[in-house]
């Protein structure tokens, strides 16, 4: 039976004297990773083969007395970084990985300013959680700590983590799970997304429906967070400090905000496709975007591995199957007549095929490119399928109070007027790195 692993997180109510005992324990075992990193760290600089039977057990016999078989948790977890590493090299070597990449060993957990990173590792039966009473019992500990919230998946338990965040002082569990899964998509269709910034994605169906997720609402409240943490660096700054709580949580806040936008996004977007009867999606992927494009929107605001790995992730519980291809010059080519046209790209994110003379929205023709890419066969068929391209898209808004919300969708007269209106009026843009322009009335 296919199996997919998932991971429940939990916030600990603990009070002052169960807080102390675990970080303690934190410290214990940061100390033990960083002793058994020490160790295979100097026999991969000696050129040695790093072993890791021997190191466990010299760590394992040092710290048992502690953390108990929970030590050999810590070499096992420094072990698996390891030989993801080793992993690494092995594909930079055969031409795998990007020039710029450089595979880097695992790190230790303790700062440059003395601060242990406080993380405890409980093996998988050394642990009992009781759901009902909302009680994680630690076997070797003896201690039983109460978390708030629900556990979303139950299944055959993992290694658990508890983490400890410095900014919200709060204690975290992260309790991995694995468990069955046999749902497939009873849907044939074939879908397609193209990310982007102005237009979050933009999702195109062979049936020639299609939808836009809009960023403006989600970039607003992403530049405000990104106000007020450079405000609260000025002061910190003149007081002579680089770092402080406040902005610690700001970040924090950031982050969970943005993950937590397009999480949803992508929850909706898969509802969507499933009961249109969408078995397959493809995302188009913008390679080394990074790297060769960064800017404050593609490097901060914008995390396309983070994205595509929740679109794997929903897609697998509800049996679709996701495919990812490089939307390199799907900007540029032409899905009405298949032709690269440099200057196809107009005014209001519309492109115009100076072949043919037809508007369509500029996103929606990389979506069908992208859908072309991963079948080429596809592209026809989706043409004949529905209203085609005429077809108006339904649009999704961000709202702070309600989420992603539908509204009214003015693409229809903004590619009448594009078709029978010459647009040589001036325009407010902003041109990001890499030739883009973004119009602000759209954001």
């Amino acid at each position: 039976m296919p199996t997919m692993k998932r991971t429940n997180v939990v916030k600990l109510a603990v009070d002052r004297n169960t807080h102390g005992k675990l970080r303690e324990l934190a410290v214990i075992t940061a100390k033990c990773w960083n002793e058994v990193n020490w160790l295979r760290m100097q026999q991969f600089k000696e050129g040695e083969r790093v072993d890791f039977a021997r190191t466990e057990r010299e760590v394992y016999e040092k710290y048992k007395h502690v953390l108990k078989v929970n030590a050999q948790q810590v070499a096992r977890k420094n072990a698996e970084d390891w030989r993801s590493f080793f992993s690494l090299i092995r594909e930079k070597e055969e031409g795998k990985l990007p020039k710029w990449f450089k595979p880097r060993p695992p790190g230790y957990w303790k700062d440059e300013d003395g601060n242990y990173r406080l993380i405890i590792l409980i093996r998988n039966d050394r642990y009992v959680v009781d759901e009902t009473n909302q009680v994680i019992h630690l076997k070797d500990f003896k201690l039983a700590l109460r978390f708030k919230g629900r556990l979303r998946w139950r299944g055959r338990q993992g290694r658990l983590e508890i983490h400890y965040d410095e900014a919200r002082r709060a204690w975290y569990a992260h309790i991995p799970v694995e468990l069955g899964n046999t749902v497939k998509a009873k849907g044939n269709l074939r879908a397609s997304v193209d990310l982007g910034i102005v237009n979050l994605a933009t999702v195109y169906v062979e049936d020639g429906s299609w939808y836009l997720f809009k960023g403006g609402g989600v970039l607003s409240r992403y530049e405000y967070y990104s106000k007020r943490i450079s405000s609260i660096q000025k002061v910190l700054a003149r007081h002579g400090q680089g770092s402080g709580r406040r902005l610690k949580l700001l970040y924090d806040k950031r982050r969970r905000f943005l993950k937590h936008a397009l999480n949803s996004m992508v929850r909706r977007i898969m509802n969507i496709l499933i009961e249109k009867g969408v078995g397959e999606v493809i995302v188009g992927y913008p390679k080394e975007i990074l790297r060769n494009h960064g800017n404050k929107l593609t490097v901060n605001f914008w995390n396309y591995n983070y994205i595509i790995r929740r679109f794997r992730e929903i897609g697998e519980e509800l049996g679709i199957r996701i495919a990812t291809v490089n939307e390199a010059n799907t900007s540029k080519t032409c899905s009405l007549c298949g032709e690269t046209h440099e200057s196809g790209r107009i005014h209001r994110g519309l492109f115009k095929c100076p072949r043919t003379g037809k508007v369509i929205n500029a996103d929606l023709n990389a979506a069908i490119n992208i859908l072309s890419l991963h079948s080429p066969k596809s592209l026809a068929s989706a043409r004949d399928r529905g209203n085609g391209l005429k077809t108006q898209p339904v649009v999704y808004r961000w709202t702070s109070g309600a989420g992603w919300l539908k509204a009214t969708s003015n693409e229809a007269m903004r590619m009448k007027a594009a078709n029978h209106k010459p647009m040589n009026h001036p325009e407010k843009t902003h041109t990001l790195q890499g030739g883009k322009e973004v119009r602000l009335m759209d954001l």
